[in-house]
């Protein structure tokens, strides 16, 4: 993963223009000024050309997000609800009740209030989570004692070319600070005119789908079908065609998913992220090509957007959110196709973010299972603001799941931590991801890890160019958070410890399919957009292409929890790590390990892909279950092997887990 990739995901932003983002989190700290308290991580980092300060009368808007009245007690409930082993287990709280427990005073939210509007903002209360901000940079600056500058990176990184943030942490008065989160690494990203064709990243940075957009008409029906005749021999003999995407039914069976006849039946299942108005259509045209039922009217939910602001336009890039959308929902349906689904798309308020979308599947809608195939590693601050919608979610029965993200997102200071930031809490679920060879009978022929390479074809075509790392699943331990209760004594030492002695937090949980070269088929009108992104979205018709990723595996096992729901008939499960990891080292999960063939090496397959001149040309992937690390990262990748490991966690889910539902 490259350098750029990493910071793309590190960096967290949120609009305060229509071109224009700022990031919020942090976490408070003591400061040197005896009166305030800094907020951790959020001044600029280095390397940015300084322009010099911003003028004051620059408009903005920000949101503040607020602690609970008291933490520990939210999370111990989240934790009594949650174990199977607890009194309380399964004892769900209405919203209502949530909210009257857990709120800040009314007295303590006016000192936030009276703090903001002493510099001049505006202030309002969208909801009992946060604040919301409107004024100046200058009445900013004079807020958060700060100064912010106007800068720039250099031409060639194409990440951010002009932004605005402060030099310094920004600070919040003492008094205030067991009550304000933060608001965290302030980047305020400003798109110039002659950069109007620069695609500007905006929060939160949405794993996109790992996709096929090769030729496919070369492809076997199923692992080793055909050989791919003509193209230099691995091993001493030829390399197989790749699989055709596979279709909902065939990973259904493989999985032991169709043993009990369950489909979602009176689940809800929200999926995170921006969407077109064709969601539907193009669902039910999908559900006909690859044999799986159409929606039936209402099952499907559109959001544009969870705050009422303008729903985001596909054109400018915005058609990758919106194939995450028909991914997530065609993985949720093609698993559980009687289970409802919400899209809820993502905010383009001023201030507005990921926590929005996530806010507002508790508060309206019925969902009891969100997916998300977002990755980000979220400052100090706005973890702990994560962590409590989670904890809510936790106490109203709702679980969330999140990629644990391809190639790895963030390289922590200890090394190893390859984890996406979102999936690195103790309180979601992270999936990770396998690759899966089905057989001629619809079986599994084997299934490991995901970490490929892919190989060019020579100039001369007589052999296979030198490997170069080409996706696989984030995983490893994460930074600052302790090893979960639910942990203790089924994740290694080898993972959990860290150079302190410490245990820490590691994922993924459980994994399902999500190597491009053995991935779903994904059908959609905002597809159109990868053959002509700059074309008018009213021109585009659905196409299909193969998709893989943690994006895929996410939503995969998102439409399994809501088959284990209903096979418990209806209840929900809530946060499912506990009673996940009460089930392991049982049938329940399918423990994956490092594939290898009868002679000991690993499998191979051949993909024709697109050579850009209207033509095709071959490239060998190789199953290396295991990613190429970057020769400068210097850090080992996720592994798989027996037992819990930092690919696959637990495994991968059979029949046997949704079996054991119905037996307890």
């Amino acid at each position: 993963m490259s350098n750029l990739r990493r910071a793309a995901l590190v960096f967290s932003t949120i609009a305060v223009t229509s071109t224009a983002t700022l990031t919020v989190a942090g976490t408070a700290t003591a400061g040197t000024m005896s009166d305030r308290v800094s907020l951790t991580d959020t001044s600029i980092w280095s390397g940015p050309v300084d322009n010099g300060p911003v003028p004051d009368s620059t408009p903005v808007s920000e949101t503040i997000y607020l602690a609970v009245k008291d933490p520990t007690a939210l999370a111990g409930k989240a934790k009594s609800v949650s174990d199977p082993n607890s009194p309380g287990y399964g004892r769900f709280m209405r919203p209502d009740r949530i909210r009257e427990t857990n709120q800040l005073d009314r007295a303590q939210v006016d000192r936030v209030r009276d703090w903001l509007t002493a510099s001049g903002l505006s202030v309002t209360e969208p909801d009992w989570r946060h604040l919301k901000v409107t004024g100046t940079i200058g009445q900013l600056n004079a807020a958060f004692a700060v100064t912010f500058h106007d800068y720039s990176v250099p031409p060639e990184n194409l990440f951010k070319s002009h932004f605005l943030a402060s030099p310094t942490d920004l600070s919040v008065p003492a008094e205030l600070g067991a009550l304000v989160l933060g608001v965290g690494r302030s980047e305020i990203p400003v798109q110039d005119v002659q950069d109007a064709g620069l695609a500007v990243p905006e929060q939160p940075v949405e794993r996109r789908p790992h996709v096929d957009e090769a030729v496919a008409a070369n492809c076997s029906q199923y692992w080793g079908q055909l050989p791919a005749t003509g193209t230099p021999q691995v091993n001493g003999a030829t390399a197989p065609l790749a699989p055709c995407g596979y279709t909902p039914n065939r990973l259904r069976h493989v999985y032991g998913l169709d043993s009990l006849g369950l489909t979602g039946a009176g689940q809800t299942v929200a999926v995170v992220s921006s969407s077109m108005d064709t969601l539907e259509k193009d669902i039910n045209t999908w559900s006909d090509h690859v044999g799986t039922q159409q929606l039936r009217p209402g099952q499907l939910t559109r959001v544009p957007s969870p705050d009422g602001s303008p729903a985001r336009e596909p054109g400018n890039g915005g058609f990758s959110a919106m194939i995450e959308a028909n991914l997530d929902a065609e993985a949720v349906h093609g698993i559980a196709p009687d289970a409802n689904i919400v899209a809820i798309g993502e905010s383009t308020a001023q201030g507005g973010n990921l926590l929005a979308s996530l806010s507002y599947a508790l508060d309206h809608t019925h969902a009891s299972i969100v997916s998300a195939s977002l990755e980000n590693t979220p400052p100090p601050g706005l973890q702990k603001a994560f962590d409590q919608i989670f904890q809510e979610g936790a106490l109203q029965g709702v679980g969330f799941y999140f990629c644990a993200g391809d190639g790895g997102v963030q390289l922590n200071d200890s090394g190893g931590d390859w984890l996406n930031g979102y999936a690195g809490s103790s309180w979601v679920t992270a999936v990770g991801g396998t690759s899966v060879a089905i057989g001629p009978d619809g079986g599994r022929a084997w299934e490991t890890g995901w970490g490929d390479s892919v190989s060019p074809l020579s100039e001369d075509g007589t052999s296979w160019g030198q490997a170069q790392a080409d996706g696989g699943t984030g995983g490893g331990r994460t930074t600052g958070r302790p090893q979960p209760w639910y942990q203790q004594g089924v994740v290694p030492d080898r993972y959990a410890l860290t150079p302190d002695g410490s245990r820490s937090r590691v994922g993924p949980d459980v994994a399902m399919d999500a190597d491009l070269l053995t991935g779903l088929v994904i059908g959609g009108t905002p597809l159109a957009g990868l053959g002509s992104p700059t074309t008018d979205p009213g021109t585009w018709h659905y196409v299909e292409h193969t998709f893989g990723g943690t994006s895929l595996s996410t939503p995969l096992f998102a439409g399994v929890q809501a088959l284990a729901q209903q096979a418990r008939g209806g209840k929900p499960l809530g946060f499912a790590n506990p009673i996940m990891y009460q089930r392991a080292h049982r049938s329940t999960f399918r423990d994956v390990t490092a594939y290898k063939l009868p002679g000991g090496g690993v499998p191979t397959a051949v993909r024709y892909v697109s050579d850009g001149k209207g033509g095709s040309t071959p490239v060998l992937y190789t199953f290396l279950a295991s990613q190429l690390p970057e020769p400068e990262d210097g850090f080992t990748p996720p592994e798989v092997g027996p037992g819990f490991d930092t690919e696959t966690g637990l495994g991968t889910p059979t029949g046997a887990y949704l079996f054991s539902f119905v037996s307890s």
